[in-house]
This record gives C-alpha cells, structure tokens and sequence, in this order.
C-alpha cells in the first residue's frame, strides 16, 4: 500500500442530509452539519475542506453557507423531471481525491447509498479510508458492512424514542395525518407543473425529498394506504415507446372532502366589495 497523509476530506450529500433530517422533524444547517462533520474529521487528522453536493439553483442560501465553513459546493443539476444527480458527482469527485490527493487519507462521506461501495473498496485498495457521518436509517445495509458509521443523531445531538408505556395512539394518528397533509399539497404543486405523476418516480424519489418516509418500501406502503382510503387514485398513462404496456401513474381524488380541504378548494368565493361612489352592476 501507499503511504499517505493524514488530512482528512468531506463529501457531503446534502439531498441525502435534509431527507435523513425530515424524518424526525428536525432541519440541520450546513453550518451546523459542517461542525459535525469536522469533529468526526478531526478523530482521524486535520480536516483540510471538501465538498458538497446539490443543486444550488434551487437552495442558493444553503450553497452560499456551505461556502462560508470553508466547503466548496458543486453543482449537481437536477434531471428535467426532478430527480436528484448529486450521486454520480460525488461518485469521480471522491474517486478523483482518492487517486490524485496524496495529502489526504481519510474521506468522510455524508451519504450512505450503496453506490458507494466501490468508492470504499477502491480507498482499502489504495491505503485509504472512507467513514460515514450520515443519519443511520438513510444508510443501506450493504455500506454498514464494509464503513464504520458515526450516526449523526449521535453528532447533533437527536433524542431518539425510548422505551416504556406510552399512549401513543393519538400521536401516531396525528402524525401520519401531518403526513399526509404534506402530500397532498405537494401532490398539487406536481399537478399544476406536470401531464401526470409517475408512480415509481413519486415513490422512489419525490416522497422520500419530501421526507414521507426513509426507503422506498415505505412510500408505497403509504401509497397503497391512501389508495385505499380515496385520497389518491392509480390510473394508467399511454406509453407511446411501448404501447403494450401503460404508464402506471398516480392522481389525486379532488372530489375527497379532505383533499379539498388540504388544497382549499372548499374555501368560500370572495365577492367583490362594494365602493361607495362606484357604480352598481345593473339589473335588468
């Protein structure tokens, strides 16, 4: 193996952080973020910088903080339809320091999918270390066995649920409600923008942004549920590259009294207000 520094980089990405984070409800800053990151840095040598990764079009003041603590953002721009990119990015930028950065020996990564798992047989290859600071129900399986995890509901400090006789019932209701809430008005906001919403992408991707759940096995669950209870419905889309075989697609129900509720379509019609000195409509 050869010998290398021991100054440490961070690779942070950030879609991954703020979805970790909505799952208990908690915003973490890059500010706050950077300061975690750099006390787990600084157990394996001097933290020399690093990047994160995002599309700053759309969080600009979060690029702009992330500039401040000394972390260079890099734009990973968003697919036409939405889907986060900020993975292959980081996929070469970590290959590139791995191979090029003599100075640096450890790369603390702020993710935990599963693609990164050549990144950490690649390091071990080249006497180099990746370790993960990451919330621990957004890292896959498949990173735990091969990185050592520093949690970071550990690092900021996240009261976890403890143990014992709780009436929990209500909570749950009203959370899953919250929940659902939030769905159904982002629903609205793809509607408005889009001919349709895809099933599997709404699942894989934009419920797990919107921080409905932590994998894509529970968003479908949550799916099904709302199926069930009339909020959404599925509905299949012309498929003009295989007409054999649809769209599978997903839309709200906006005759649901809740739906309309959330969207404030049951809002009563504001007339228009009387001026005096204005002339009247006149009736006939």
């Amino acid at each position: 193996m050869e010998e290398t520094g021991n100054g440490v980089l961070l690779a942070i990405d950030w879609e991954n952080i703020r979805r970790g984070a909505q799952l208990y409800q908690r915003i973490v800053t890059p500010q706050t973020l950077y300061e975690a990151m750099k006390g787990v840095g600084e157990v394996f040598g001097e933290v020399k910088g690093g990047k994160a990764f995002g599309d700053w079009g759309l969080r600009p003041d979060d690029g702009a903080a992330f500039n401040e603590t000394g972390i260079q953002p890099y734009q990973a721009p968003r697919t036409m339809a939405g889907k986060d990119r900020s993975d292959p990015a980081m996929l070469l930028e970590v290959y590139d320091w791995l191979r090029d950065r003599e100075d640096c020996g450890v790369i603390v990564l702020a993710s935990g999918d599963s693609d990164f798992q050549i990144l950490v047989d690649k390091a071990r290859d080249m006497g180099r270390r990746i370790v993960l600071c990451a919330f621990s129900q957004s890292v896959a399986r498949d990173m735990l066995a091969v990185a050592p995890l520093f949690p970071l509901e550990a690092e900021l400090g996240i009261q976890l649920a403890e143990h014992g006789d709780v009436p929990v019932s209500e909570h749950q209701e009203a959370a899953l409600q919250d929940v659902m809430h939030v769905f159904v008005r982002e629903m609205g906001k793809l509607e408005n923008r889009m001919n349709f919403v895809g099933y599997n992408m709404l699942c894989n991707q934009w419920m797990l942004d919107w921080g409905m759940a932590w994998n894509e096995y529970e968003c479908r669950k949550l799916v099904d549920q709302w199926i069930y209870d009339e909020i959404i419905e599925r509905h299949d889309v012309y498929n003009p590259n295989n007409p054999q075989y649809p769209t599978s697609a997903i839309r709200l129900v906006r005759s649901n009294e809740l739906v309309r509720d959330v969207l404030g379509l049951n809002r009563p019609a504001i007339s228009n207000p009387v001026v005096p000195g204005e002339p009247t409509a006149i009736e006939y």
